[in-house]
């Protein structure tokens, strides 16, 4: 190959990557510093851990590309910059159903099945689960009203009368 052949190709991959990150950009990527890159279920547990050890909240975002629902959570509702204000002091990881058994495993302990689904999870271990689209709006109040709930202190139930 000459030099003019490899220097269009290197001009072609740099265009390549600006129009992915201005993708990214408009689809309010940036907002939420999404974690998404896990080598397995194990590491992704690792990481979620270390957050909610760390007194962070974390947000799991679950779609799948093939999914329409999803993709509409992801690139209307998240990537509202009045949502995207909701998670910026959270840990925000995505996972896509293509992922695999393991990953869809691991959101079972949420209750969690079939995509689109948000998950946030309190420090203590508490969470909320939020499934299918829900729009922007909506969303902001459940969040909100998640995060109240989540972040004040659990409550216990009044000890039980006992009658001799």
């Amino acid at each position: 190959m000459n030099k003019r052949g490899v220097h269009s190709m290197y001009r072609c991959g740099i265009l390549i990557v600006v129009a992915a990150l201005i993708g990214a950009v408009a689809a309010g990527c940036q907002d939420y510093k999404w974690q998404w890159s896990f080598e397995s279920p194990e590491q992704l547990q690792k990481t979620e851990k270390q957050a909610l050890d760390e007194g962070k909240m974390v947000l799991l975002f679950y779609k799948w590309y093939l999914d329409s629902d999803a993709n509409r959570m992801h690139g209307e509702v998240l990537a509202d910059n009045r949502v995207g204000a909701l998670f910026a002091d959270t840990l925000n990881i995505v996972i896509d159903k293509s992922a695999g058994p393991a990953y869809e495993r691991y959101l079972a302990k949420y209750g969690v099945s079939s995509p689109p689904a948000c998950i946030l999870v309190a420090p203590d271990g508490r969470y909320k689960v939020f499934t299918g689209y829900i729009p922007a709006e909506r969303f902001v109040e459940l969040v909100k009203a998640a995060k109240a709930q989540l972040t004040e202190a659990p409550r216990r139930t009044a000890p039980s009368k006992v009658t001799p």
